[in-house]
Parts: structure tokens; C-alpha cells; sequence
């Protein structure tokens, strides 16, 4: 990868980190992730992986999310391509997990609209 690549990668991760703190998370840059491995921003919840690249090569990318990622942790990827805005990568099942989780906090739980586990397949 020459300086250039490296140069728009760090820019769009501290792109990415900013817009993170001015929504009040508490989001850094992973400087060390090529020696300690890990991924760009480590947040409680979310193992965030940037990717800022002319193509997007999106299953490679959250697969690497995915290794890094701890146990607790949904593993996202941030991309954006030349001219696009960035995009959120996630696994569907993530995504019906935190739906679900929104609805819960929202409503009151009403064991009769639960969601069905065999709906989260596509």
C-alpha cells in the first residue's frame, strides 16, 4: 500500500472518530492495531474496522471485524468508496438484534409481538 492509500485511510478513521465523539462516545484511533492486532476503534460494544478504497471488498472486510472483535463486541465496518458517502457493514442478524434491542427499550415487552427467531434469516 503506498502513502498515499495509508495517508486517506488515517484520514477517514479520524473522520470517522470525530463524528464518533461529537455523538459523545468515547472513540480513539487503534495506533497499535498492526503489532497488538484489533481493529481501527475499539468502542465497548463495537469493534469498528474503516476502510476508505476505490473498490469495496465488503465479506473480506467484515470477516477481518469479525477476528478482531472481542466476544461482547458487534463487529461493524465503516467504508466509503471515492466519491460515495461511508457505509455501515454489518451481519443481519447483528442488525435484528439491535432492532429488537431498540424496540424493547422503546415499548414494553409484549410476549405476543416477540420477534421470531426464524424471521432473522434471509
Amino acid at each position: 500500500m503506498g502513502k498515499m492509500q495509508r495517508t486517506k485511510g488515517a484520514e477517514f478513521e479520524r473522520a470517522v472518530v470525530m463524528t464518533l465523539k461529537a455523538r459523545g462516545y468515547d472513540a480513539k484511533r487503534n495506533l497499535d492495531q498492526t503489532r497488538d492486532g484489533g481493529g481501527d476503534i475499539n468502542l465497548p460494544a463495537y469493534l469498528i474496522e474503516c476502510k476508505r478504497r476505490a473498490k469495496i471488498s465488503v465479506y473480506e472486510w467484515l470477516e477481518q471485524a469479525e477476528k478482531a472483535a472481542q466476544e461482547h463486541q458487534i463487529p461493524v465496518v465503516v467504508a466509503r468508496a471515492d466519491h460515495k458517502d461511508a457505509i455501515a457493514i454489518l451481519k443481519w442478524t447483528d442488525l435484528l438484534g439491535m432492532m429488537d434491542h431498540a424496540e424493547i427499550v422503546e415499548k414494553p415487552y409484549d410476549p405476543m409481538v416477540a420477534p421470531d427467531k426464524a424471521k432473522g434469516s434471509i
